[in-house]
């Protein structure tokens, strides 16, 4: 089995949200996949499951430095790593990259700057980490709120608002996942 983690010492940067979208997206693919809440806030849509079958498993973190967060990213198969675009994000951010370093060309890591807008702080914030960290891979979330109207329904943002570019930018992700991982659709 495969394991997604993702993580983020920072509270409120869309890791559960990421984690939800996945998990919709392994059941419309017919993917068997597991489910570990370790943030327990009571945000998640998706109830925790642990399949003796899975395929891959999803790891929600909670947002706050915690000892076993290095063990988790040793034995992740794959770290995504959710920040917003604000200066108060950018030290616990810098802590993460520092902590993903020796795991750089071993297992794939995605940084999702999450909540981009038109506005120029995020754009500044965009520069900045392209600048700074130009070998990261990175994806981007738009300030959707089709995420806010999918979640308070309890569904994905795929079938709230397929045409949406939260949706599309989420299919990204998730292609990258499921590329990166090897995973196969149907598999029973």
């Amino acid at each position: 089995m495969k394991t997604v983690l993702i993580c983020n010492q920072k509270g409120g940067v869309g890791k559960t949200l990421i984690a939800d979208e996945l998990a919709f997206a392994f059941e419309r693919d017919e993917i068997k996949f597991s489910f570990y809440d370790l943030d327990q806030q009571g945000g998640v849509i998706h109830e925790a499951k642990e399949l003796d079958d899975a395929q891959v498993a999803i790891v929600d973190t909670p947002g706050a430095i915690q000892a076993d967060l290095k063990k988790w990213m040793d034995e992740a198969d794959m770290i995504i790593i959710p920040t917003m675009m604000s200066n108060r994000d950018v030290p616990p951010l810098e802590r993460m990259i520092e902590l993903a370093e020796e795991y750089q060309g071993k297992k794939p890591i995605l940084f999702i700057l999450n909540r981009w807008n038109h506005f120029n702080i995020t754009k500044d914030f965009m520069d900045w980490f392209e600048e700074k960290y130009p070998n990261l891979k990175t994806a981007v979330l738009s300030d959707c709120t089709a995420f806010n109207q999918a979640g308070a329904r309890g569904i994905s943002i795929q079938k709230q608002a397929p045409r949406s570019t939260g949706a599309k930018q989420i299919a990204q992700i998730y292609g990258f996942v499921k590329t990166e991982l090897n995973l196969k659709e149907g598999w029973r």
